[in-house]
């Protein structure tokens, strides 16, 4: 049935976004103004994005769906990224009409991104053994960096143990204790995270009862703090891209005001 629906949408916003063309050939022949129909059905259909966020702000269950509201935003924002393509000329000229072209493709371009990304990010993290909330991550990624250096330490006692606490000392202290590049919460993968725990294996040819015992607590942590790593990463980057897509929303909404007043005042001057 999604998969009805779903082909069932892309026709209707195809055929739509084929009737505007269509309209735009007759105003040509017509003699008429191309920009001012393709601004006015790209103008209707932008202020129709807003609708989610409206829709979000009433807690009413006649209204619909939050997700079916999320679908109709989406076709919604590709029709009107066509009709974008549409009403502008091409090369664009002048610092305004720059700006507004750059915003307008930034909100669609990672309107796309968080399409995409909303689709995806729930099944990987639905891939981890535990679920977690952004708010909690900070204190639970310092509560194993606190039982990674304990258990570090405490092999020490065991003799043969010293091999995990000099290997701790080199390798792991860096990886619990600093925060992951920019490159790993843009991309998170999981390499760091095979490559500790095989160097962590194999110290297992050093080490007696009491060690390997230690070192499998360790290799559970650098596991644990991957997830967390992990999880972060993927909660954060979908964060920010949505505060700087809704930040520069209402930023466009700002420039599409400014900009059909001024078509009308210098309309009015030519006339």
């Amino acid at each position: 049935m999604f998969s009805r629906r779903r082909t069932i949408s892309i026709l209707l916003t195809a055929c739509v976004a084929w009737l505007t063309w269509l309209g735009v050939r007759w105003t040509s022949r017509s003699l008429g103004d191309e920009s001012t129909f393709t601004g006015v059905v790209l103008l209707v259909a932008t202020l129709s994005l807003y609708l989610l966020t409206i829709r979000k702000r009433i807690p009413s269950t006649r209204l619909g769906r939050v997700a079916t509201w999320l679908q109709l935003h989406s076709y919604a924002g590709v029709f009107a990224s066509v009709v974008f393509l549409m009403h502008v000329h091409w090369p664009v000229r002048g610092p305004f009409e720059l700006c507004l072209a750059f915003c307008f493709v930034f909100v669609a371009f990672t309107g796309v991104i968080l399409g995409v990304m909303s689709r995806l990010t729930p099944g990987k993290l639905a891939a981890l053994k535990q679920d977690f909330a952004l708010e909690q991550i900070p204190q639970l990624q310092f509560a194993v960096a606190r039982d990674a250096h304990e258990t570090a330490m405490s092999s020490t006692k065991l003799g043969q143990g010293a091999t995990l606490s000099e290997y701790y000392q080199k390798r792991l202290l860096p990886y619990f204790q600093t925060p992951r590049s920019i490159f790993y919460r843009l991309l998170p993968t999981g390499t760091k995270r095979r490559t500790l725990l095989r160097e962590l294996e194999d110290l297992d040819r050093y080490l007696a009862t009491d060690g390997l015992r230690h070192r499998r607590m360790l290799s559970a942590m650098v596991q644990s703090k991957d997830d967390l790593d992990f999880h972060y990463a993927l909660q954060t980057r979908l964060r920010i891209l949505y505060a700087a897509h809704f930040a520069l929303t209402w930023t466009l909404l700002i420039l599409i005001g400014v900009h059909i007043a001024l078509v009308f005042r210098f309309s009015g001057a030519m006339i």
